[in-house]
């Protein structure tokens, strides 16, 4: 599969174009949070890695091979930590296409790149990266101090 043709702005991030069929939603909590989904024969596992109270959230997905398949037809999970776990597994070390979305809707940031240290280090670089996209330094320094505002306050604690 095309990993360039996966992503329409504006789709669900659990169904990133409008032909993707097949959903078989393996973790949600209001929304598919985990799973797969078919486009034309292709299997692609889908997963949030993160998101914000504001409504923002980055998204991961992977081709699966056949094998791949093979080994998730009977597969189940105790625990939600279990899952996150596998998924992180089935990941690493493989090609990915990581997006954002707002309010549940793709946006036009989205990247390929391989999962080398773990869902959230590849998601890290991937913002790292779309900060430095921003060329008015005010609005960059706006969105790092921002991000310094929501982290937790021994962050940024006076000694």
């Amino acid at each position: 599969m095309n990993l360039d043709s996966l992503i329409k702005r504006g789709q669900p991030p659990w169904r990133p174009r409008p032909d993707a069929g097949d959903l078989d939603v393996w973790h949600e909590y209001e929304i598919p949070l985990v799973g797969t989904f078919r486009v034309c024969s292709d299997l692609v596992m889908f997963t949030q890695v993160l998101e914000t109270a504001k409504g923002l959230s980055a998204w991961a997905y992977t081709c699966l091979s056949v094998s791949d398949e093979d080994q998730l037809a009977d597969v189940t999970f105790p625990s939600a930590d279990e899952l996150r776990s596998f998924v992180e597994t089935l990941f690493r070390g493989r090609e990915a296409v990581l997006v954002l979305a707002r309010d549940d809707r793709i946006i036009a940031n989205w990247t390929r790149s391989l999962v080398k240290g773990g869902l959230v280090r590849t998601v890290e670089q991937f913002i790292n990266d779309t900060m430095n996209q921003v060329s008015d330094s005010q609005q960059r320094v706006r969105a790092k101090f921002a991000g310094l505002d929501a982290a937790p306050p021994e962050l940024v604690s006076t000694p």
